[in-house]
């Protein structure tokens, strides 16, 4: 290739689209037809023509001229690019093809690309923490069960991690049952245990200091028949 060509070509200038738009531009709604003409509108602003007529776009397409108004005035009414006035300090007002509309529906449609991933996320820790406890118990749970360990997902906003770990505790002291758990994450709260680096230190003070992981007060354990004892998880070792 003739080197100086190449040094024309270059001096040309380049086009540039994001990748996300080229990616992603039939999901918010754009064809191959409509593409063409917002690389050209890029083009033309390249070179500091940032209102091209639609003539000057239909030159370089082969497009007809009704042809490409039609797709124009539907880039605008499907909000893709926008007309923008400025006016210069001689008072002249001047128009552009702006494409700041567009921009603004590929940030949102990777905010809910994110959303989405972020909730799927959710749902498989959620999904392994029901494995999980069904494992450590060895039988499915039941339903009461599964509405607790629902609440604190939900309600409490507590973090299956967080709850893994209160399952840890209660596996260590040999105390399986969901209102020992429920106990172990309300002392956990009252506490300001937020992560699980904050529920490890909260127990390893709680092992150095010379306490068990869970005591169980005999006084405060129901006589009734059925009844469930509520253990104390913090509750100082006595004598």
């Amino acid at each position: 290739m003739n080197p100086k060509m190449l040094e024309n070509w270059m001096n040309e200038g380049q086009v540039t689209l994001p990748q996300v738009l080229v990616k992603n531009y039939t999901v918010v709604g754009l064809n191959e037809l409509e593409m063409m003409l917002l690389l050209q509108i890029q083009s033309f602003a390249a070179n500091a023509e940032f209102f091209p007529s639609m003539e000057m776009l239909t030159e370089r397409t082969t497009l007809r001229l009704e042809e490409t108004i039609k797709i124009m005035d539907s880039l605008l009414k499907k909000g893709m690019i926008a007309i923008e006035q400025s006016q210069d300090a001689s008072q002249m007002i001047s128009e552009r093809y702006s494409l700041a509309p567009l921009w603004g529906k590929l940030a949102a449609l990777y905010e809910n690309i994110e959303a989405e991933g972020r909730q799927e996320k959710q749902i498989e820790k959620q999904t392994n923490l029901y494995s999980l406890f069904e494992a450590e118990f060895g039988r499915p749970l039941s339903p009461m069960e599964a509405e607790m360990l629902s609440a604190w997902l939900d309600q409490d906003e507590t973090s299956p991690e967080l709850i893994k770990e209160a399952l840890k505790e209660a596996v260590i002291s040999q105390k399986l049952n969901f209102r020992y758990i429920d106990r172990i994450l309300l002392n956990w709260t009252k506490q300001g245990v937020k992560t699980v680096e904050d529920a490890k230190r909260v127990a390893e003070e709680f092992h150095q200091n010379g306490k068990t992981t869970q005591t169980i007060k005999k006084e405060e354990v129901k006589k009734s028949a059925g009844s469930i004892p509520l253990y104390d998880w913090l509750e100082k070792r006595k004598g």
